[in-house]
């Protein structure tokens, strides 16, 4: 009788010890009550970029429509920057219905996100007593089951890092958890009244974890300089509060740190991987009082479109320096981006772009010219208020390239009062060759050189196009023998309705540079049929 008992008691130790070592497929055995739990969500931020986690390589998701808390752009001596902070709120755009959770949820009620596949965490149950029953590692791909005694009510509290990583367990006696440093530390808790009911009966509890951290992402923007970044040198300052300790049973946050946050350019992911002209790194921090995020960039070298590279050596003695300040609320996300933009060339008070405007098509379509060179490139000649080269425009009134330069709405076209600013008299240009072909140069502007081509606004004698054929919306163009021999430039200005003209400036050797008129074919219900000219861009903010 006595060795039946031992062997009956070794039996039970082994089988509650195979209990600890449960996946999210098998089963922890202690009686009769089925208990199925699945991953219904977050009650998420609305990511206004897309959150790459560990567990996934694939691409990132869509924006929300984040608020706008500010924009501005500031000047620097070789580039500008816009800045733009902006906040999302929760999300609230998958309903979790209390029909299909049997146990409560502490977070029943709400609505939620979809949470990646992959991604794991950490569930504990505890008895009545505040006895531990089981502490199991799951992942949010599908449901798992866990038995339990019937005719009990247990608590349940859930962890995530948002990712992959593996979630360790926590002294029973003692249920606090140390965070990684800079995680998306998500939380959950509920109870389970499992009641006395027939061997194998099923009982549900969904999930719905909640935010513990406050994110913020910086983003990095070069599509308004035109090429990818090879390399950005960045220090942040004034963000702490990334590592902290989490209590199981209330939730509670302890040992916030107040050491400041650190991020390198190693940190940022591409936003489109297909593309490095944007690139994203999060910061997460437990701190909800006012913070003044500080961003230093000391270097930057982007590759331009024809493969040379820009690198902006000055930011190494005189770094450039981006301030946001705001205060971070637990479970929201914020967005501090960069949009570094191409510096102007100012002549008397109009603020020129430094090369010719182009059609590069696809990602980021709007673009200036990477050198000042001369082209006869057929994407380099738009028709009046046309927005595609080749194509004419359809309004004397409606129609801007260049309001399509990224960012939009930085840039537009001049019109006549812009020209008049520069032609006739002043001030002087200068006529120069260049291979063979003419060019103006005004020696009378206010601008930073290096790195770019020149310091000087050029505006080069790349003549103009003249309609030839049609095919498929397609015109193909004559240059006529004026490449190399006039500059053309289209403003944005007519004198009417009636099919009188537009204005474009006009620029010859002997004959200096003027704004001239055309005369086009317009009925004012049709496209404005017009000759194809360069444009060059004028920035408005």
């Amino acid at each position: 009788m006595k060795l039946t008992i031992t062997i009956l008691a070794v039996l039970t130790l082994f089988t509650l010890s195979n209990c600890s070592k449960t996946t999210e497929t098998e089963t922890i055995t202690h009686n009769n009550i089925k208990l199925n739990v699945r991953v219904l969500g977050i009650a998420d931020m609305k990511i206004n970029q897309s959150v790459k986690s560990k567990a996934s390589n694939g691409s990132l998701g869509a924006s929300q429509d984040p608020e706008l808390i500010s924009e501005k752009i500031v000047s620097f001596p070789s580039f500008d920057t816009q800045l733009s902070l902006r906040q999302a709120d929760i999300d609230n755009r998958h309903s979790v219905g209390r029909s299909r959770i049997s146990g409560r949820a502490a977070t029943g009620g709400k609505r939620s996100a979809a949470m990646e596949s992959g991604i794991t965490y950490r569930l504990w149950i505890y008895d009545e007593d505040e006895a531990l029953v089981s502490s199991t590692q799951l992942t949010a791909d599908g449901p798992s089951e866990i038995t339990l005694p019937g005719g009990e009510t247990y608590s349940w509290h859930a962890v995530s890092y948002h990712n992959s990583d593996p979630i360790p367990d926590v002294d029973s006696n003692n249920p606090v958890l140390d965070v990684p440093e800079n995680t998306d530390l998500l939380y959950a808790s509920g109870i389970i009244e499992a009641p006395v009911q027939t061997s194998g009966k099923n009982l549900s509890v969904g999930i719905v974890f909640a935010h513990k951290y406050a994110r913020i992402a910086l983003e990095l923007n070069t599509m308004g300089m035109f090429g990818n970044m090879n390399n950005v040198g960045l220090t942040i300052s004034g963000a702490a509060g990334t590592k902290a300790s989490i209590n199981l049973k209330d939730g509670s946050l302890s040992n916030i740190s107040s050491d400041p946050a650190t991020i390198s350019f190693d940190d940022f992911e591409d936003v489109d991987p297909l593309h490095t002209d944007r690139k994203i790194a999060y910061v997460y921090t437990a701190v909800e009082s006012s913070m003044d995020l500080q961003v230093n960039i000391n270097a930057l070298d982007i590759q331009l479109g024809n493969g040379t590279n820009r690198v902006f050596s000055n930011l190494a003695e005189n770094p450039a320096v981006f301030e946001f300040s705001f205060t971070p609320q637990i479970g929201a996300s914020y967005t501090a981006t960069m949009n570094f933009i191409e510096s102007f060339l100012t002549v008397n008070s109009t603020k020129f772009a430094r090369t010719n405007l182009y059609y590069h098509g696809g990602h980021n379509p709007y673009r200036f010219l990477p050198t000042n060179e001369h082209t006869d490139a057929r994407n380099t000649y738009f028709s009046f208020r046309g927005v595609l080269p080749g194509q004419y425009g359809n309004s004397l009134t409606s129609g801007d390239p260049c309001a399509l330069v990224y960012p939009e709405g930085t840039w537009r076209t001049p019109g006549f009062n812009n020209f008049m600013m520069i032609v006739p008299v002043f001030p002087i240009e200068t006529y120069k060759i260049e291979n063979g072909l003419g060019y103006f140069e005004y020696e009378d502007t206010q601008g930073t050189g290096a790195p770019y081509p020149s310091d000087k606004l050029r505006i080069n004698f790349n003549g103009y196009g003249t309609a030839v054929t049609e095919m498929n919306g397609e015109i193909e163009i004559d240059l006529n023998d004026s490449y190399g021999r006039s500059a053309n430039l289209w403003s944005t200005s007519s004198d009417g309705l009636g099919g009188l003209g537009v204005f474009y400036y006009h620029g010859a050797s002997g004959l200096g540079d003027n704004i001239n008129k055309e005369m086009i074919d317009y009925q004012g219900t049709g496209y404005v049929q017009t000759t194809f000219k360069n444009i060059r861009c004028i920035r408005v903010r």
